[in-house]
């Protein structure tokens, strides 16, 4: 699922499918551009997650009449990227009728659903200012209803808690394979926010930890005294709380009942500006490899082209209990667990994996509120 537009050179496909064609396993890719904004919550006082409701529906679209383009209804693979992959998963617990999925960075650990409470209230915030020129919900013009919520000031939107999505940190899916990993610097999207707080502000969200909070604080490096470090430990707990961590804990949960998953890891950096790292987003640069490349990252964009396409075509990708990496430096292959530990902060996620879930997510809440933002 993608909001990029398919014509864009970014997530222009074109490559993806002349490889799978050269793999003698062709693949017909559907775009479901998928972001409703405000028009996901309704009135506020009808369904719930229109949003997710309106995806399903092209989902259903795509099973019904695939076959007439060639393809197989029995063979749906559904993928997407942050904020994509977070629906992904959605649709995972409500057994859309699909057979695989790839969680690109995101899951429903990145955005949790919220309680429908918190929906009805920005409903009855941007009716409030809506009634001032009398108008509804309901009878507001698009433009006026973008309008009324950049006044509110909300700059994302969120899943709601419904009984289809009730349990989802424990569920798993009716889906027999599972792609799913994340890139080295997820976090780069909070960068931004996260640099204008005080080492004051920071050490503040830590110390609501009550009696994890000294530990915290010595894995993530959060000291008062030290501002740089603080925001550097701050964007490394938000990477491992909403990415690093969700990886494995599905990965566990997933293998343990029997589903077969397949986890890798991103680090090639950022082929025009290696100083951004293997930043958020950039996998999709070698995905679909419309721009031009640097070697290494051409022979990454290669790799990732024909792991993903295999795992479409339903081949066995890599030993399941191993782990992939791609990158850096172009490499591309099977890593020890004692390289990944060296790639992600695993013994921090070990320990947050120990205090759960509840003890770290308002801590990462604090942090990340209203924090995060594209231009970084």
């Amino acid at each position: 699922m993608t909001f990029i537009p398919a014509s864009s050179p970014c997530a222009d496909n074109i490559p993806f499918v002349a490889n799978s064609l050269k793999q003698e396993h062709p693949m017909i890719v559907v775009y479901v551009n998928y972001r409703l904004n405000i028009f996901a919550f309704g009135d506020g006082k009808g369904g719930r997650n229109l949003a997710l409701k309106d995806q399903r529906l092209a989902i259903d679209w795509t099973v019904k009449h695939i076959e007439s383009f060639g393809g197989d209804p029995n063979d749906i693979t559904l993928a997407g990227e942050s904020a994509g992959a977070v629906h992904v998963h959605a649709h995972m617990l409500t057994e859309a009728p699909i057979q695989r999925a790839i969680l690109q960075s995101g899951s429903l650990h990145l955005s949790p659903p919220q309680d429908p409470i918190r929906g009805e209230g920005l409903c009855t915030t941007l009716q409030n200012i809506l009634q001032k020129e009398g108008l509804t919900l309901a009878s507001a013009s698009v433009e006026r209803l973008l309008g009324a919520l950049a006044e509110s000031k909300v700059v994302s939107m969120w899943l709601q808690l419904t009984e289809e999505l009730s349990g989802w940190e424990t569920r798993i899916s009716h889906i027999d394979q599972l792609l799913i990993g994340d890139v080295e610097y997820e976090s780069i999207i909070w960068r931004n926010g996260v640099e204008n707080m005080t080492a004051a502000e920071i050490v503040a969200c830590f110390d609501s930890a009550g009696d994890q909070a000294l530990q915290l604080k010595s894995l993530y490096n959060i000291d008062a005294d030290r501002p740089t470090s603080c925001k550097f430990g701050a964007l490394d707990f938000i990477n491992d709380t909403r990415f690093t961590l969700p990886v494995i804990l599905i990965r566990d949960a997933y293998r343990k009942a029997g589903k077969t998953v397949y986890v890798y890891s991103f680090d090639q950096a950022n082929p025009w500006q290696a100083s951004s790292r293997a930043h958020h987003a950039v996998d999709l640069l070698m995905l679909f490899g419309n721009l031009d490349l640097n070697a290494a990252a051409a022979a990454v964009r290669q790799e990732v082209q024909d792991k993903w396409l295999g795992f479409c075509s339903g081949q066995a990708l890599w030993s399941e209990d191993g782990m992939y990496a791609f990158g850096p430096y172009g490499r591309c292959n099977l890593i020890t667990p004692e390289e990944y530990d060296s790639r992600r902060r695993v013994r921090s996620c070990a320990f947050l994996k120990h205090i759960g879930s509840g003890q770290y997510n308002p801590i990462c809440g604090k942090l990340a509120a209203g924090r995060i933002s594209l231009l970084n």
